[in-house]
């Protein structure tokens, strides 16, 4: 690609961020509304754990404010890495909207990428603010960590997380060539995917043959393998080995996309949409 080819698209592409950017600010009461719900979520687990820990010191090798620092960092790092992607993927298919991008010299997947960063950024940067909130007020209750190679570590694994995270969505999404409806699908993955990051609870309360299996998948590392680096419960090398299983599962995610992609555009065309 030449200088002046790469300028245009990424000219265009920063275009798009910004009109999406600009969409997602006229419902930015909405994203308000959803962070308050999530202040609160936040909150009433705080106070549960903290009820738990009324008689006692120590839970699976966790202290109260390990526990909080878990709640409040994972979730700081869950906000960071989600999407609601699966739901305009399969919505361009139902409607038939795809078929505009089908003629023109445009990948559909760039496109998405992009419109949903212009589109989770307001509910990005509000749930950022939300949580810094939490953090600020149980500042005293939370352990603080400076271990540059730590948080870098930790940085690389939040970005990777990202977009598989990203990945899964559009998979979910494009589910829409074979049904009409994915929302209860959606619905389903999300609650495995929460369970299985580690977002209820840390997995390590589990039995160690399940925190193994945790590893070997990618959802961990959108919550709770880099909140246990944080607190220090698992070492670098560990957080390094985990860095490459999220590589090897973005590599085999983007296969499977492009293989479905493939087979429900054949779908798509065969039925004339």
């Amino acid at each position: 690609m030449e200088p002046t080819d790469r300028f245009i698209f990424m000219k265009k592409y920063l275009t798009l961020i910004n009109t999406t950017w600009q969409r997602a600010l006229t419902y930015r009461f909405t994203v308000f509304a959803y962070r308050i719900g999530e202040m609160l979520e936040i909150i009433v687990l705080i106070f549960m754990w903290s009820a738990i820990y009324s008689d006692q010191q120590l839970i699976k090798g966790y202290t109260l404010q390990e526990m909080i620092t878990y709640i409040l960092i994972g979730n700081l790092i869950n906000v960071a890495v989600r999407n609601w992607l699966s739901e305009s993927v399969s919505r361009d298919i139902k409607n038939g909207t795809l078929s505009t991008f089908l003629t023109k010299p445009i990948e559909y997947i760039n496109y998405m990428f992009f419109r949903e960063v212009g589109r989770i950024s307001v509910a990005f940067i509000m749930s950022i603010i939300s949580q810094m909130i939490i953090i600020l007020f149980f500042l005293d209750k939370i352990i603080l960590r400076f271990d540059f190679l730590c948080l870098l570590l930790i940085m690389a694994m939040i970005i990777l997380a990202f977009i598989t995270e990203w990945l899964i969505s559009y998979l979910i999404g494009l589910i829409a060539f074979w049904t009409d409806e994915v929302d209860g699908i959606q619905a389903t993955a999300s609650r495995l995917r929460k369970f299985f990051a580690g977002g209820y609870f840390p997995l390590s309360l589990l039995p160690t043959v399940f925190v193994n299996i945790s590893f070997a998948l990618p959802f961990a590392y959108s919550f709770f393998v880099p909140t246990q680096l944080y607190l220090g419960k698992i070492d670098l090398a560990t957080g390094v080995k985990g860095i490459a299983i999220q590589i090897i599962w973005i590599f085999l995610l983007l296969l499977i996309v492009k293989t479905v992609w493939k087979k429900g555009l054949k779908k798509y065309e065969g039925v004339g949409i």
